[in-house]
C-alpha cells in the first residue's frame, strides 16, 4: 500500500508530532506559574488608647499651625484688596480709591486718611493709575502680638494727561497690621 519511502517520512512526521507535544506537556507542567497573592492575616480591631501626651502636643501643634494658615491667607487676601484700591487712582474719582480701603484701616491709619482726604485737592491735569499685584510674601505675622508685616510687588499703569499716555512700572508697598477687634487692619502702606 505505502512505499517504503513514503512509510519512512509518515514514521518521521508521527515522531516530529510526539516530540512537539511533549515538549508542550513539559512547557505547561514546568512553566513558572502566576504567583499566588499573599493574604495578611485579619487582625481584630485594637482596643481604644488614650492619647499620649506626645500625641496632645501633635495635635496642639496641628491646631496652631492651621490657625496660622488661616491668619496668613486672611492677611494675603487683605493685602491684595486693599493694595489694588488704595494704588489705584484717577482725577476724576478724587480720592475714591482711599474711601473704599478706609474699612480695612486701623482706626488711627483711617483717621490720618481722613485727615489728608479732607486737605487734598485734586489735579486739573489728568491723571489716573492702575494698580494690580503682581505677588505677595507675608514677612512676619505674630497673631500674639497681633502684627504682621507683607510687602507687596506690584505693577502699575500712569496715565498723565490723557489716557492714550501710559507708562508702566514695577513698585512695591510694604503693609503692616495690627489686629482690631479680632479682624486684620493696615496700620501703615509705605510705597517702596
Amino acid at each position: 500500500m505505502f512505499s517504503s519511502k513514503a512509510r519512512r517520512n509518515l514514521f518521521l512526521v508521527i515522531l516530529l508530532l510526539l516530540a512537539a507535544f511533549i515538549a508542550f506537556l513539559l512547557w505547561w507542567f514546568l512553566r513558572p506559574g502566576t504567583p499566588e497573592p499573599v493574604v495578611a492575616p485579619i487582625e481584630a480591631p485594637a482596643a481604644k488608647i488614650p492619647i499620649s501626651k506626645r500625641e496632645q502636643i501633635s495635635e496642639t501643634r496641628q491646631q496652631e499651625e492651621q490657625l496660622d494658615r488661616n491668619s496668613t491667607a486672611t492677611i494675603q487676601s487683605a493685602s491684595k484688596t486693599f493694595v489694588e484700591r488704595y494704588g489705584s487712582y484717577s482725577t476724576e474719582a478724587e480720592f475714591g480709591n482711599l474711601r473704599d480701603v478706609l474699612p480695612l484701616m486701623s482706626a488711627s491709619f483711617a483717621a490720618q486718611t481722613e485727615a489728608f482726604i479732607e486737605g487734598a485737592t485734586s489735579a486739573k491735569e489728568y491723571y489716573g493709575v492702575t494698580t494690580r499685584v503682581v505677588s505677595l510674601s507675608v514677612d512676619a505675622a505674630d497673631e500674639i502680638a497681633g502684627t504682621a508685616t507683607v510687602t507687596v510687588t506690584t505693577q502699575r499703569e500712569e496715565a498723565k494727561g490723557s489716557i492714550q499716555n501710559i507708562s508702566v512700572r514695577y513698585q512695591d508697598v510694604r503693609l503692616t497690621f495690627v489686629l482690631e477687634d479680632d479682624a486684620w487692619k493696615v496700620s501703615s502702606a509705605i510705597w517702596l
